[in-house]
């Protein structure tokens, strides 16, 4: 840390000063991120800080959240104290950055990064199972994601490292041979797809609403 500063640990904050406080922010790719904030900075203060971390101006199209002392996710409210919120409602100081309202179609969206963030919002939920597909749906979908994520099919000599990739919500995955089976038929899906581009996130949302 610069010129040796130290941070005080409480019980629920990395503190630089009684003004200060250091909170994290866990991204849409599982990353987390640290930001320095004052006492009276607002969500939206926190939010800004976040977008310009990931150079991202579309910023009204996306949130903060935490989880409630009762376990459940509470949106930041953007124009309040952001330290105020987190004292008094959340279990801890842990925010979340995710998509808050949707488009109805990907192409409002100006910026590639604004299209990455959505894509990895909408992966997430697939797989967390919040917005359920068909089988059909589901393999074309992980096709796309595999090209987003991976590139070309004739990058590989084999396919095999998509046994460690999550494709699929856990519900989808109990039975072994069903999983093999499915892995498979994303494979062949990867190999109908050429060039990643901005394209690639294009088509996820593309396949969304088309269904």
């Amino acid at each position: 840390m610069p010129f040796g500063l130290k941070l005080r640990r409480t019980r629920r904050y990395n503190v630089l000063s009684k003004n200060c406080f250091v909170t994290r922010i866990r991204l849409l790719d599982s990353n987390v991120i640290e930001c320095t904030l004052s006492v009276e900075s607002t969500g939206q203060e926190c939010l800004e800080a976040v977008a310009q971390r990931l150079e991202l101006r579309e910023t009204h199209y996306f949130g903060l959240w935490f989880l409630s002392k009762s376990q459940q996710a509470r949106w930041v409210e953007l124009e309040k104290p952001l330290k105020k919120q987190l004292d008094k409602f959340a279990n801890e100081p842990l925010l979340f950055f995710g998509v808050m309202f949707y488009v109805p179609s990907v192409s409002r969206l100006q910026q590639e990064v604004t299209r990455y963030q959505y894509y990895l919002q909408v992966k997430k939920d697939v797989l967390d199972g919040r917005l359920r597909s068909s089988l059909e749906q589901g393999i074309r979908l992980a096709g796309l994601a595999v090209q987003a994520d991976f590139g070309d099919y004739n990058q590989f000599e084999s396919h095999d490292f998509l046994r460690e990739y999550v494709l699929f919500p856990m519900d989808w995955t109990q039975d072994e041979a069903v999983l093999e089976e499915l892995t498979q038929k994303v494979a062949q899906e990867h190999r109908t797809h050429r060039i990643i581009t901005e394209m690639t996130y294009t088509s996820v949302f593309s396949s969304w609403e088309s269904s």
